[in-house]
C-alpha cells in the first residue's frame, strides 16, 4: 500500500482545537468515541478504520499530506 496521509483532526468542544495524528492510528483512537460521535473525513461521515483505508486509497487523495477529519457531537432530543 502506498504512503497513507496524516490525519489533520479536529474534535468536539472542550478539547484541543486541531491534532495532526499518523493513518494508523486511526483505529485505536478515532472511532472508540461512542455512537454520539461521527467521524467526518473530507466531507464524508466513516463508519470504521476499513472505510476510511477504502476512501484514503482513492485516486483523488493519493499524494496528500493530509486527510481533513471532523469529529462531531450528536446530540438527541425530542
Amino acid at each position: 500500500m502506498s504512503k497513507l496521509p496524516k490525519l489533520k483532526v479536529r474534535k468536539p468542544c472542550g478539547y484541543p482545537a486541531e491534532e495532526i495524528r499518523d493513518f494508523e492510528q486511526a483505529k485505536y483512537f478515532l472511532f472508540g468515541y461512542g455512537p454520539n460521535t461521527l467521524v467526518v473525513i473530507e466531507g464524508r461521515v466513516i463508519n470504521s478504520y476499513q472505510e476510511l483505508i477504502q476512501l484514503a486509497i482513492q485516486d483523488h487523495y493519493k499524494g496528500k499530506e493530509f486527510l481533513e477529519v471532523i469529529l462531531e457531537s450528536v446530540i438527541g432530543g425530542g
